[in-house]
């Protein structure tokens, strides 16, 4: 196999191109309840243990959103998942990391190759004019932060200041393994 083709497979895996979801069920009606009510809390910290499914939860509540920005379109209304047509464009730009009204914040490679130990606080001050600029079709400004346990302090504070003053139609997505901590 080569490099390229571990990148596809490994991005094929990875939660932003995940359309199944086990479990969650629960997680799933409390955010489309949230969504469909038009009050939908600014910021979601989505918490439990490694590998149990936060992030591709957090990545298919962001498509929904993205998918439909209207909370009381019918669409939204007969909704009973979270679930978005694979074939839809939204679907395809989330998972090629292409679209415009969604920012990830993760871990970085370092120059040699490895993947840095925490996301640095220039990347969550991005968030700031990201959540700052008008979305695309009239609709939200999505950001997820996977894991916010990586963050360093000074990349703590920073997201504590945007969470204290949250810009109209946003919506932050936090991933924690240990959200005690």
């Amino acid at each position: 196999m080569s490099d390229g083709d571990a990148n596809q497979a490994s991005a094929a895996g990875h939660p932003r191109a995940t359309s199944a979801l086990v479990g969650h069920a629960d997680a799933q009606a409390a955010l489309l309840q949230a969504y469909r009510s038009g009050r939908i809390h600014h910021a979601w910290l989505i918490g439990g243990p490694q590998g149990i499914g936060k992030a591709t939860l957090v990545y298919r509540f962001a498509r929904f959103v993205l998918a439909h920005p209207d909370p009381s379109a019918p669409e939204v209304a007969q909704a009973t998942s979270l679930s978005v047509d694979p074939k839809r464009e939204v679907v395809r730009r989330i998972a090629a990391q292409a679209h415009p009204d969604l920012l990830v914040l993760e871990r970085m490679a370092a120059d040699n190759g490895k993947l840095k130990t925490v996301i640095a606080v220039d990347q969550v001050r991005q968030l700031v004019p990201f959540f700052g600029s008008t979305a695309g079709a009239g609709g939200w400004r999505v950001g997820i932060v996977d894991p916010v346990d990586d963050l360093n302090e000074a990349g703590e504070n920073a997201l504590l200041k945007l969470l204290e003053e949250p810009p109209a139609r946003a919506l932050l997505l936090l991933v924690a393994h240990t959200p005690g901590r």
